[in-house]
């Protein structure tokens, strides 16, 4: 069902799923902060502009990365149970908060829990900002015609959410540096080949 490797916990796909995520929202929430947006024409001469180019772009991707994951879900109980418990598990969920507040944290690796529905919650978050700006893509003018009510649409619904994708990063950033803190291997993530 999945490849693991003995020192590492986290099957391969999971790894490259990972790893491709976690580069495209990285990218897209940085280069967000810099880019303008020009409905009319491209214009590379100016770094805003290359910025919001290299943002659709590197957005598609992206999408095509969380296409995969939802692929990888469906098809695998295993996966889908952790990151979705709607029929619980729920102890692991709870038990994780309680030793959570007593400043503990659970070992590294796959497995049911807060960790896991945390990833699900931001799983969905980061969906909802592919959908949203793929359509973007899609309906950026072409050849200087004016953006579509369409457009003006889109926009605000893929803005909506950026704000809780920042504290999905942040919060998932810090974390990762209280695991490496206490020495697990947490990078280990990011090993693409066994």
């Amino acid at each position: 069902m999945q490849e693991t490797s003995r020192d590492n916990p986290w099957p391969r796909e999971a790894r490259w799923l990972h790893a491709g995520i976690a580069f495209g929202v990285t990218w897209q929430l940085f280069s967000s902060l810099w880019m303008t947006p020009d409905f009319r024409h491209a214009d590379y001469g100016s770094i805003t502009q290359l910025l919001f180019s290299t943002h659709a772009w590197v957005g598609l991707t992206t999408a095509l990365f969380l296409l995969w994951e939802w692929l990888w879900i469906v098809t695998t109980p295993a996966i889908r149970t952790q990151l979705f418990p709607v029929r619980g598990p729920w102890r692991p969920i709870w038990d994780d908060l309680r030793a959570l507040a007593r400043g503990r944290l659970r070992p590294i690796g796959p497995a049911p829990g807060l960790a896991a529905l945390i990833h699900g919650l931001g799983l969905l978050l980061v969906t909802w900002m592919a959908l949203t700006g793929t359509a973007i893509f899609f309906f950026l003018p072409q050849g200087g015609t004016p953006p579509s009510p369409i457009l003006h649409t889109l926009t605000p619904l893929h803005k909506a959410l950026s704000n809780l994708v920042w504290a999905y990063w942040i919060g998932h950033v810090a974390f990762s540096l209280l695991h490496a803190l206490r020495r697990d291997d947490i990078w280990n993530i990011f090993r693409l080949t066994d």
